[in-house]
C-alpha cells in the first residue's frame, strides 16, 4: 500500500455557523488508513479510577456514562473512524463560560489551516492521541466539577458531560515512573527512560498548550535528521539525512494536547530501542511549530520499567 506523510499541526476546524469544537490534527508519521490496527504494546492497566469509554466514529464522539465523578478520570479512547484520530477533555478557561468558549470557538479563525486561537485560552486536560482505526489508548486525566467537552481530532460534534462531586471520585493521583515536562520550548525528563510497561506524568509547565507524539525511528537517529524529514515533509522534496516513512513507526502512545498548568497521566510500554518525542502545536508569536523551535528530543529505553517516583 502507497504510504503518505503530512506534517503533524494541531489544526483546528470549526463548524460554521454552529455552537461545537473539533480539533483537526492530521498525522505527521501516520499511514493511510486501514482496516486493521497496527500492532502495538499494550499499555499497562491502571485499576481504582472511574472510566470513561470514549468511541470515536466518523461523524460522532459517543460516550459510556455521563455524568462522570469528579477527580481523576481514566479515559478509555477507542477508535471507530476510518482516520487518524485522538480524543480528550476540553473546558473554559480562565473567567470564561462554556458558552462564551462555545460562541469563540463557532467564531472562524483568520487562519482556516492554522492552530484555533481559542485553544490558547482554553483548558484542555489531555488525552490520548495518534490512534489509528481501530486501536484503543488510555490517558487519566484530572477533572474538577463543571461542565467538559469530549472533542477528537476530527469534524465530530463534541460529546458534552458534567463532573460532579460522588463518592466513586478518585483523587490520588498514581506512582508514575517519570515525570515528562513540556516547555516553551523543550521536553524534560527523558534522560533515562526504561523499556517496559510504565506511566508517565506529563506536565505543561509552559505558557502555551502542547502536545506529546511519540515514535519508534531507528537506533542513531539525531535530531537534526528528524528535522530533515519535517522539511522534507514541508517542501515535498527530499532533505538530506531525512528518515524515509518505512523507517518511524508512529505509535499510539502520545498526548493530544495539554494547556498550561495542567497535568495528565500517560501509560504505556515501550519496547527497548530508540524514540522521538515532538510537538507541532504553532507557536503564536512566529507561526513556527513547536518543534523547529526545539521542541523534539530523541530519547532510547534501556533496561527494567523504572521505580516510580511517588
Amino acid at each position: 500500500m502507497d504510504q503518505k506523510i503530512t506534517r503533524r499541526t494541531a489544526v483546528g476546524g470549526m463548524l460554521a455557523g454552529t455552537a461545537l469544537l473539533c480539533l483537526h490534527k492530521p498525522g505527521a508519521f501516520a499511514q493511510e488508513a486501514t482496516p486493521a490496527a497496527p500492532s502495538v504494546p499494550a499499555t499497562p492497566e491502571v485499576p481504582g479510577y472511574p472510566t470513561l469509554n470514549i468511541f470515536v466514529t466518523d461523524s460522532a464522539i459517543e460516550i459510556s456514562v455521563n455524568p462522570i465523578p469528579s477527580g481523576y478520570v481514566l479515559l478509555n479512547v477507542t477508535n471507530n473512524s476510518k482516520d487518524e484520530t485522538g480524543a480528550g477533555i476540553l473546558g473554559p478557561g480562565e473567567g470564561q463560560t462554556m458558552d462564551e468558549l462555545i460562541a469563540t470557538a463557532a467564531t472562524p479563525p483568520a487562519d482556516p489551516g492554522g492552530f484555533p486561537p481559542f485553544l490558547y485560552d482554553a483548558t484542555i486536560l489531555g488525552g490520548p492521541g495518534t490512534l489509528q482505526p481501530g486501536q484503543s489508548a488510555q490517558a487519566l486525566v484530572n477533572i474538577p466539577a463543571g461542565d467538559w467537552a469530549v472533542f477528537s481530532e476530527g469534524s465530530q460534534p463534541p460529546a458534552f458531560i458534567k463532573a460532579v462531586e460522588s463518592p466513586d471520585a478518585n483523587t490520588t493521583a498514581p506512582a508514575a515512573a517519570l515525570t515528562l515536562t513540556l516547555g516553551d520550548f523543550y521536553f524534560g525528563g527523558l534522560d533515562a527512560v526504561a523499556s517496559g510497561s510504565q506511566i508517565w506524568e506529563v506536565t505543561n509547565e509552559g505558557a502555551q498548550p502542547h502536545m506529546v507524539d511519540i515514535a519508534k525511528v531507528p537506533d542513531g537517529t539525531t535530531v537534526d535528521q528528524l528535522i530533515a524529514t519535517i522539511l522534507t515533509i514541508d517542501a515535498g522534496t527530499p532533505t538530506a539525512g531525512a528518515l524515509t516513512m518505512d523507517q518511524i513507526q508512529d505509535l499510539s502512545y502520545g498526548v493530544l494536547l495539554l494547556s498550561k498548568g495542567q497535568t495528565m497521566y500517560l501509560p504505556l510500554t515501550l519496547e527497548a530501542g530508540t524514540y522521538a518525542v515532538l510537538c507541532f502545536v504553532t507557536d503564536p508569536a512566529t507561526g513556527q511549530p513547536h518543534a523547529m523551535e526545539g521542541m523534539i528530543n530523541v530519547f532510547t529505553t534501556g533496561g527494567a520499567a523504572a521505580t516510580p517516583t511517588s
